[in-house]
């Protein structure tokens, strides 16, 4: 059987560590349950922690361990699940957790990190030079404090050698069905998706983006052409004009606005236009035409094509989905 460990942590986030052991356990036993067929169990999965000790985890959830850090052996598969409290006191609460990840590392062990679970990862050196993820919403103080590591938070899931990484919230289950089917099959991965009624193939974390991250940074001028844009995103400007009222010329506004926020103030404004987007799909009865126009563009195609390459749906599959009036 696989074995794997997870290294528990108070203010954890309690589903990022039971769903994985429900999944991963009842791979090969629920779905062969359910068709009548012999149970044929593929993973052993164990909670550890520090001192063997229960862990409280976010919203006082108090969880069981199975064995102390020291008592794990050799484990297949060392999973990190999610920081549910503050990051930084996380990290300077679980110094042994960093070190026992370069441990089990420098042995050859696999090493998964979900959500916010890759800072610690990262802490230990792990993710230098690597690509990795995490939560949409922390992407910008994961770079700012690991610049070193090639961040892309779109992605849902990242591997890099022995490292896994997962992006936010539910993610752990994109996760458990990826380690399912590498370390058993296809099959199994996708029995195991239909006996939980989970979605499997799942590949971005585009849709559940949100665009003020890149406001973080300390140029007060380009944050104040930020602030301008989010609120004139519909009108028709030059970014000349743009960097003649700002007092630029056209070179330095675009170089000075990457050099901020990563990103060209072209980019930007389309990330803005299609955030206003999404609150009109979500809020709105408007017919996507009439959103196309309104957000600044002028043709519905165009504006489709670019909303599913940033969003990862259509408008209309975005609205299906994420509309307040599917459950008015």
């Amino acid at each position: 059987m696989i074995q794997v460990s997870i290294l528990g942590f108070d203010y954890a986030f309690a589903t990022s560590i039971v769903g994985v052991i429900d999944l991963l356990s009842t791979a090969g036993t629920a779905w062969n349950y359910f068709q009548g067929k012999s149970l044929a169990p593929k993973f052993r999965v164990q909670l550890a922690t520090p001192d063997g000790h229960s862990i409280r985890c976010l919203n006082n959830l108090v969880l069981q361990a199975d064995c102390r850090f020291d008592q794990i052996g050799q484990p297949d598969v060392v999973l990190v699940p999610s920081i549910g409290g503050d990051v930084d006191k996380a990290l300077a609460r679980n110094r042994d957790l960093v070190a026992l990840l370069q441990h089990y590392y420098e042995r050859g062990t696999q090493i998964v990190s979900n959500c916010t679970g890759a800072f610690f990862l990262a802490e230990a050196g792990l993710l230098d030079g690597r690509k990795a993820t995490t939560h949409w919403a922390h992407a910008e103080r994961f770079r700012k404090r690991y610049p070193q590591v090639n961040l892309v938070p779109e992605q849902l899931i990242t591997t890099d050698g022995r490292i896994f990484c997962s992006g936010g919230g539910t993610a752990w289950f994109d996760m458990g069905l990826y380690l399912i089917e590498l370390y058993i099959d296809h099959e199994t991965a996708i029995e195991s998706a239909k006996a939980m009624v989970l979605d499997a193939g799942r590949a971005s974390q585009l849709t559940y983006f949100a665009s003020n991250q890149n406001k973080y940074h300390n140029d007060d001028a380009i944050r104040s052409i930020q602030e301008w844009i989010d609120e004139h995103h519909a009108e028709d400007f030059s970014l000349a004009w743009l960097a003649e009222e700002k007092a630029m010329s056209p070179r330095t506004l675009i170089r000075r606005f990457k050099s901020a926020t990563g990103e060209s103030p072209l980019a930007y404004l389309q990330t803005v236009r299609i955030e206003m987007a999404k609150r009109l799909l979500e809020t709105s009865k408007q017919t996507i035409a009439e959103i196309t126009q309104n957000i600044g563009y002028e043709d519905v195609s165009s504006f489709s094509k670019m909303f599913k390459r940033k969003v990862g749906l259509s408008p209309r599959e975005y609205r299906g989905r994420f509309s307040k009036h599917i459950v008015d």
